[in-house]
């Protein structure tokens, strides 16, 4: 007889492997991967572009988002609205972005249609018409955006402490622009981007999902093979500022009824060979819902509704951050536990219960991450943006698995640091400087755009 009262038992985790990966260069250098996958008679297409956002001036911030945002605003012989229908007639989703380490463009399709969408695709990639009227909605949209941003408390703390943390370098100002690069940003920046940067011997091509191989490197060549070569754009360094210890850096929005804090420091690349110990010891910390951070300061306190900490991995190393929404009345007491948690994750406090829970969790999740074709392009695109090795989503769990308790210490100690801190605080000064003052670090008026206030 089956007991209903108790809970079954979980089993033994599934063998998962990763789809085979057939790998080839074709002679113009666009880096092809291709991937079979049987669970659905789908398929997805990537383009990466090695250069994104981190190859914005400060004076033109937002350049690479726009171009790749005009990538399917017209393409070969069809103009934006032809181009919608022929992407609806197959059923096929289409998109386009960029983000700091790469621009990409992204199709799926069933894989009876990949024929012609592939043909689409190539037109995206290889010959977009960039036009001058889309151009001005891209950036009237990117325009009101910002616009509405600048009444946003959480985007307001978030551009601020990039800033401070990079200073007018990449990584140090917004990747869609600000009000005063965006309306500078002409259709001469955008053609000159594309020209520079859209090559194949800087870009990669995936196609993961229901279709063999041979079949999709035929297409690949048949519609990518006669991309023009180009001269491989050089990697910028993002030169992040030196914190020589906390300080508060305080932005006044008197109407504010709570703040938003960011309280953080430089983190480490997507290259470190601690990313798994750090995936986890950030779990554990900040980067699931039962984690230290939201469990003292919502469940413990009820100071917020959810506070989370974030290693942004990227080709550089991004951003260590704590971010939470949190009374006006009790900031400081906020900022204090936070600041008292990264002390704490430091010292190898950690109990067998709480670090088998956060593994369970990130292993229980992963295969979610890698089902469909979808799943599996875009984990492609990180092995192929970051160099991953290829059996690193076959040993994922694994790798997971392995991490301990002084692994967690170790990484800790290494990466994180309470006393050398960005400390910013969105709100009701009025409320909040002279309870943020007993905290003993510097405080820095700031108004939104970052000038200080005297």
């Amino acid at each position: 007889m089956t007991d209903r009262t108790k809970a079954p038992l979980p089993g033994p985790p599934r063998p998962y492997h990763f789809p085979d990966v057939t790998r080839t260069t074709l002679a113009n250098g666009l880096r092809v991967l291709l991937a079979r996958t049987h669970n659905a008679p789908l398929v997805s297409m990537r383009a990466l572009i090695r250069s994104g956002a981190d190859h914005d001036q400060p004076e033109l911030a937002g350049v690479a988002s726009i171009t790749a945002d005009l990538l399917d605003e017209g393409a070969g012989s069809r103009d934006a609205i032809r181009l919608a229908e022929d992407i609806g007639l197959l059923g096929a989703t289409m998109g386009t972005g960029a983000d700091w380490d790469a621009s990409y463009a992204s199709l799926d399709v069933l894989a009876r249609y990949a024929n012609q969408a592939m043909e689409i695709f190539a037109d995206v990639t290889t010959r977009p018409q960039l036009p001058a009227e889309g151009l001005e909605r891209v950036r009237a949209e990117r325009l009101n955006d910002l616009l509405q941003q600048r009444d946003e408390p959480s985007m307001i703390a978030a551009k601020r402490f990039s800033g401070l943390l990079y200073g007018k370098g990449p990584y140090g100002f917004p990747m869609s622009g600000t009000m005063e690069s965006v309306p500078k940003i002409g259709l001469d920046h955008v053609r000159d981007f594309y020209r520079q940067h859209y090559v194949p011997n800087n870009a990669s091509v995936i196609v993961s999902g229901d279709l063999e191989p041979e079949h999709a490197l035929k297409l690949v060549e048949g519609a990518l093979g006669d991309w023009g070569r180009g001269t491989e754009p050089p990697r910028p360094s993002p030169i992040p500022k030196e914190i020589e210890g906390n300080r508060i850096y305080l932005i006044d929005r008197p109407a504010a009824v709570q703040s938003e804090i960011r309280i953080g420091h430089i983190g480490v690349s997507r290259s470190s060979s601690d990313y798994f110990a750090l995936s986890v010891m950030n779990a554990l910390l900040g980067g699931i819902f039962n984690s230290r951070i939201n469990l003292n300061l919502r469940e413990k306190h009820g100071y917020t509704y959810g506070a989370r900490s974030m290693f942004a991995f990227r080709r550089s190393a991004g951003p260590f951050v704590v971010a939470a929404p949190v009374r006006n009345e009790v900031t400081k007491e906020s900022v204090h536990e936070v600041l008292s948690e990264l002390r704490r994750i430091r010292t190898g406090d950690v109990e067998d219960r709480e670090l088998h829970d956060t593994k369970s969790y990130l292993m229980g999740v992963f295969p979610a991450t890698v089902q469909t074709a979808s799943d599996i392009a875009s984990r492609l695109l990180d092995m192929e943006l970051y160099g991953l090795p290829e059996n690193y989503f076959d040993r994922y769990r694994e790798n997971i698995g392995a991490i301990s308790k002084a692994d967690i210490e170790r990484v800790a100690k290494k990466y994180i640091d309470p006393d050398r801190a960005v400390i910013v605080i969105v709100g009701n000064a009025k409320q909040v400087r002279e309870p943020l003052g007993t905290l003993g670090y510097p405080i820095h008026e700031l108004d939104i755009d970052g000038n200080a206030i005297a």
